[in-house]
């Protein structure tokens, strides 16, 4: 990882910990505006992919799963942003389904770099763990509408300050000869 992609790294987490602290004052509306924070996000990304393949991934072994990428992360985000007139029980589901995913993907990785002797599974444990624990609690507290957006946002924070540990350790760099 490069200087520049670390500092951007710990602005990013720094500000994703501020967001979380200003979402925790107002747990009423939290969700409402997660929803439109990351439906927005998701259909910015989903263009990006869209754009990137019609300028030069569509000339390109595999550029096909850049279009479907990009078609899906769009029409996830167009999604998400429809759900602000849903009730907050089903936008805790879908929020529990996302880290239900990312926990899956941590336990994964951890394997993966466990096996291969790399030092990084450490950190790929701690965010399994951190994402398992919001999948659990938020479940047991669905019922309860501050109660998961608090949960939510120690959620943000914990892996905001992982983003700060991982961004902040030395990575060996191979040089090929």
């Amino acid at each position: 990882m490069s200087k520049t992609r670390r500092v951007w790294n710990i602005i990013l987490a720094v500000l994703n910990i501020l967001g979380a602290l200003i979402l925790m004052l107002v747990p009423d509306i939290a969700f409402l505006l997660i929803a439109i924070f990351v439906g927005f996000m998701l259909m910015g990304r989903g263009l990006k992919y869209l754009f990137y393949y019609m300028t030069q991934a569509n000339h390109m072994v595999g550029g096909k799963r850049v279009l479907l990428v990009g078609l899906f992360l769009f029409d996830f985000g167009v999604f998400v942003t429809m759900l602000v007139d849903e009730p907050q029980a089903i936008m805790i589901v879908y929020v529990v389904a996302i880290h239900l995913v990312a926990a899956v993907v941590n336990i994964i990785r951890t394997v993966g770099n466990k096996k291969d002797g790399n030092p990084s599974w450490k950190i790929d444990f701690a965010q399994f763990f951190g994402n398992l624990a919001q999948v659990v609690l938020c479940l047991v507290f669905i019922g309860h509408v501050e109660i998961p957006v608090y949960i939510y946002c120690i959620g943000e924070i914990y892996g905001s300050i992982l983003k700060i540990i991982s961004s902040c350790k030395k990575t060996a760099i191979v040089y090929v000869q």
